[in-house]
């Protein structure tokens, strides 16, 4: 009779842990904040435990003084309301894998009866406890830590995804910004052609063709500057949306920098990298893992059945008894649930192939952009724009001394203006580029440019 009163109350120890289980999320909202940082690099990202006032302070300390590219992600990262929003999914699936770790609930069973001739009442009950969760909740925490694994990744993809956006949108407020000073500078330019036509005019050196031709010109380029002011915009509201930012907040954003990728590494390097750190792939490989682990699980389901427990009937007098219920796997031995599961394995391994093909074509994609858009970007800023300015003082230059028509001078200008917007949007390209290979291989710059490569990317 010792071994049940050892066994008693170590049983009932066990009973009292599973008990006072709780859900705690913090560890696991600390590793998806250090999965992000290490995907973006930034320093600063959300945590749903964080206090509101300091998330305030450092927003508005990155606000202050302008921003720069590095601290416009790290600002979407920490004040982006749909990536605050994701982190409650990885809250929910710490939630589930504390579920699984729980025995189920015992049942009570119980049975009055009162005999038609009289006499006293009787009674049977019983209570039982599922001997099934002994085998199945390691089972169900490995699934569940999957999972949860799984979401941590899936939540650290969407911060990498967020980032590129908004490095992306970034540059494209900057480069509308851009050529609205381009618009106003062109408008100030035709200004002066039209002034310059209307004193050829008055000394009769030239014709009032002369003078309506720089006057069109003129409401031209007005036209181009509203047009300008329009798309800068709206792409500084498309930023401050997804900075989490009032769509009247005035945005001071630092201009880009000319970056070359003189010391970009191979595209075969660049491979390896996204192999090793992108989180979608990442993800893929937790998601298979998962499916493995619920394979496993239903096999170990063709009894879902199994309790025992002590029973207790009074007829007369007391008897109480071990009992126990089996449910015999006649019919349903758990047949279908295990082929689902192993359809569903089969399918993550197939989505982990096809998310590998993917990375190494985006990354062999985004190799090509940045490498072409920065030769494209120095032969614009060396040689084109270089060559349209100087045509365009000749053609002044020649109508001053009455050698030539307006019409050169015009297509000069337009020529200018052309050269200046696609000098800009080459930048806007150069700058997409980078950030292009920094999502494709799911490393920032610090892990792409180490000091075994010569540093980072410079202007």
């Amino acid at each position: 009779m010792a071994t049940p009163r050892r066994t008693l109350p170590g049983l009932g120890a066990l009973l009292l842990v599973a008990a006072c289980a709780s859900v705690d999320p913090g560890p696991d909202y600390d590793r998806a904040v250090d999965e992000i940082r290490r995907a973006t690099g930034s320093a600063s990202v959300f945590h749903p435990d964080a206090e509101a006032a300091e998330v305030e302070a450092r927003v508005a300390a990155l606000l202050e003084g302008g921003l720069a590219p590095a601290e416009a992600v790290e600002l979407g990262l920490l004040n982006s309301p749909l990536l605050q929003a994701s982190f409650h999914g990885v809250g929910m699936a710490s939630a589930d894998r504390v579920q699984a770790g729980l025995w189920t609930n015992p049942s009570l069973v119980g049975v009055l009866r009162f005999p038609e001739s009289g006499g006293a009442a009787e009674f049977e009950g019983g209570i039982f406890a599922s001997l099934l969760d002994l085998w199945q909740v390691p089972h169900r925490e490995r699934v569940a830590g999957e999972a949860l694994e799984q979401r941590i990744l899936q939540l650290a993809h969407e911060a990498v995804l967020l980032a590129g956006e908004i490095r992306v949108a970034y540059v494209q407020a900057v480069t509308a910004r851009r050529s609205v000073e381009i618009a106003g500078q062109n408008r100030a330019a035709a200004a002066s052609l039209v002034e310059l036509a209307e004193a050829r005019l008055e000394a009769a050196a030239s014709t009032a063709i002369d003078a309506n031709l720089a006057r069109l010109e003129l409401a031209a380029t007005a036209i181009a500057l509203r047009d300008a002011e329009l798309a800068a915009g709206e792409a500084g509201r498309r930023l401050k949306a997804l900075l989490g930012l009032r769509p009247d907040l005035e945005l001071d954003l630092h201009p880009l920098p000319e970056w070359t990728p003189r010391e970009l590494p191979a595209v075969e390097e660049l491979e390896r990298i996204a192999a090793e750190r992108r989180l979608d792939i990442r993800a893929a490989q937790a998601a298979l893992a998962q499916a493995d682990a619920e394979l496993e699980r239903q096999r170990d389901l063709v009894w879902r059945r199994v309790e025992v427990g002590v029973g207790a009937e009074k007829d007369g007098d007391w008897s109480v008894g071990p009992s126990a219920r089996l449910e015999l796997p006649l019919f349903d031995q758990n047949q279908a649930q295990i082929a689902k599961a192993l359809e569903d394995a089969r399918r993550r391994e197939k989505v982990l192939v096809a998310t590998r093909i993917a990375a190494a074509q985006e990354v062999r994609s985004a190799d090509a952009r940045v490498r072409a858009a920065v030769d494209a970007l120095a032969i614009y800023r060396d040689e084109v724009l270089t060559r349209a300015e100087e045509t365009l003082e000749q053609a002044r230059s020649s109508y001053r001394l009455g050698k030539t028509t307006i019409l050169p001078v015009i297509e000069a200008q337009r020529q200018v203006l052309d050269a200046r917007q696609n000098h800009v949007r080459r930048l806007e390209l150069a700058a997409a580029a980078l950030s292009d290979v920094e999502r494709a291989t799911g490393a920032p710059w610090e892990a792409l440019f180490d000091d075994d490569r010569g540093g980072e990317p410079t202007p």
